[in-house]
């Protein structure tokens, strides 16, 4: 098909500009759930749909749908707020096609006293893989924590910032 035709056809009642309207409220009720649901929550349902006044909800398991019926009052209310009219939320529990992808490996964070801990049993201990496996830990957690406290410095400046101006 020739790009002229295609744009043509794009621009089109019949073609994806019918559908603008709806993918553009899609993205907004998406926007403002993010803002007002809960991360865990969040992690574990998604809009998928609006119709007739209703945000239709797939919830990974039934405790997740629990917990959003439970907020379903105040987004309603939330998303009345912000402009868009909702008279109620649909939830249907839509489990993950590949769970093992769905779930975020844990990241556990070592504290500065726990890898000066480690660092200083890893003095102690003689030549070994034991030795060296903990001199790294200890190594890594003293590096994250280092990175942790540069983050949290550039993110004071920039809330000092935005506060005085």
């Amino acid at each position: 098909m020739h790009s002229k035709n295609l744009r043509t056809y794009l621009d089109s009642a019949t073609g994806i500009a019918a559908l603008l309207p709806q993918a553009e409220r899609l993205i907004e009720l998406r926007r403002i759930y993010k803002e007002i649901v809960p991360q865990q929550l969040l992690r574990a349902s998604s809009i998928v749909n609006y119709k007739q006044e209703n945000v239709v909800i797939f919830a990974e398991n039934n405790a997740i749908a629990a917990k959003i019926k439970l907020l379903s009052p105040r987004l309603v209310n939330d998303f009345s707020k912000r402009g868009i009219k909702v008279t109620g939320i649909r939830l249907e529990v839509q489990p993950r096609q590949n769970p093992l992808e769905a779930v975020a490996g844990k990241h556990a964070r070592l504290s500065p006293a726990g890898a000066e801990s480690l660092d200083a049993l890893a003095k102690r201990l003689p030549d070994s893989k034991l030795k060296q496996a903990l001199a790294e830990l200890a190594a890594r957690g003293a590096s994250e924590h280092d990175r942790d406290q540069a983050f949290q410095g550039e993110q004071d400046q920039e809330h000092q910032g935005k506060v005085s101006t």
